[in-house]
């Protein structure tokens, strides 16, 4: 049978009795080397240092009771579900503990059911992400290590302007334990310990909204995808908080800024040559609050190679680089949602020359008209150019590699 206990911090004290029980009763035990003091000496005990290599053993003591000790609650970014994926047939017990995080909730007088978790404990966070989640949550609570630390994350906090503050836990339930309140600048210039927590309290939320056309930052030489077109495209992509998307021709960033503000933690790359423009997807940016967009002000076939390999792609505008772009895409190993939106006929034909014959191929014209007040008592209904929104599954075509060719 296998056991996988919390051992809440390391110390005694945080040990509820029946993972106690559960040590004495167990034959063979893993766990950190710093939980190796609750231990009895009489008791075999291996280091939990190699995943794979302990689970191998594991698989080899059929007939002996193994208790796995991990910090904290097993519920909580634990080895659990590694577990459970190891060891499919077996029945896991589990048994809770008390975890940092309901330790500093408690100093900071804080409840944590309506907290944002995340983790950076051996673990990617990106910067975006993490202040996404700081925007739109009142709480926030980060599990730290050596590079994702409370420097770190004080860091990025300070780069908000609002009413932020922090609860630093640090070696928490140890001799060394250190609870310490304040605003993010106040911490940017000293080191923490790897075994940190920080409760992040934000008082001036972020409501995200439906972003109308009127709200953007604009210039009259930047072409805007219509709010009423970038649903369509929206719907077309198909993103999640998983998806890595590249907005090929930004403009203004309105079809970015709008994927950001619906999907906060996904990853997005705007691609904007102009440099006016490039400056107007940051501001927009900054204005509704999305921290997970990169902006790029350069030509999209100079980056192809660089970029994280998409797994959506948007093309607002190519500037003649679209078949170009295409081709690189299509010779990727993963399969692409790709959306393009075309208002030229050329455009469209070489668009739809390439993708017409890839999974999931489908057009859609959108014609939008809007009403405009002539005079205080007569109403036109003044049109849009029509747009034709392409969109596919791009698979790789046998033979066609990802190259590029630099302007």
């Amino acid at each position: 049978m296998i056991t996988i206990a919390g051992a809440g911090t390391g110390s005694d004290s945080h040990l509820t009795p029946e993972v106690k029980d559960a040590i004495n009763d167990s034959d063979v035990i893993f766990a950190s080397s710093r939980f190796q003091n609750l231990i009895p000496s009489h008791k075999t005990f291996h280091a939990l240092t190699n995943f794979s290599q302990a689970f191998d053993l594991i698989a080899s003591m059929r007939d002996s009771r193994v208790l796995i000790l991990v910090s904290g609650d097993p519920g909580i970014y634990s080895l659990l579900p590694l577990v459970k994926k190891r060891f499919p047939h077996e029945k896991i017990n589990v048994l809770p503990g008390i975890s940092s995080l309901q330790i500093i909730c408690a100093h900071a007088g804080e409840k944590w059911n309506e907290a944002k978790i995340l983790s950076g404990h051996g673990r990617e966070l990106s910067p975006g992400k993490f202040l996404n989640a700081v925007e739109r949550n009142r709480v926030t609570i980060l599990f730290c290590d050596k590079v994702i630390s409370p420097k770190w994350a004080c860091e990025k906090l300070a780069e908000l302007v609002g009413n932020i503050e922090v609860v630093i836990g640090e070696n928490l339930g140890s001799s060394d334990e250190r609870i310490l309140t304040g605003r993010p600048e106040e911490f940017i210039a000293r080191e923490f310990s790897e075994l940190s927590i920080m409760l992040i309290k934000n008082n001036n939320l972020y409501k995200p909204h439906n972003l109308r056309d009127k709200d953007f930052h604009r210039l009259d030489k930047i072409v805007m995808t219509n709010e009423n077109v970038r649903a369509v495209i929206l719907s077309k992509l198909g993103l999640d908080n998983e998806s890595i998307l590249w907005d090929v021709g930004a403009g203004t960033g309105s079809v970015s800024i709008e994927a950001a503000n619906f999907y906060p933690d996904c990853e997005i790359h705007a691609i904007e040559h102009k440099p006016e423009a490039a400056k107007l997807i940051s501001l927009n940016a900054a204005k509704f609050h999305v921290h997970n967009i990169n902006i790029y002000n350069d030509r999209a076939m100079n980056l192809l190679e660089t970029l994280p390999k998409p797994s959506h792609v948007f093309i607002g505008g190519s500037d003649g680089e679209l078949t170009g772009i295409l081709n690189y895409l299509a010779g990727l190993e993963n399969n692409i949602r790709v959306v393009v939106a075309c208002v030229t006929l050329e455009n469209f034909n070489a668009a739809y020359e390439f993708m017409k014959d890839m999974k999931d191929f489908e057009v859609v014209q959108i014609s939008v008209t809007s009403s405009k007040s002539l005079k205080p008592e007569l109403t036109l209904m003044s049109a849009n150019n029509p747009v034709m929104i392409i969109s596919c599954e791009m698979v790789r075509r046998r033979g066609l590699e990802p190259l590029c060719h630099r302007h």
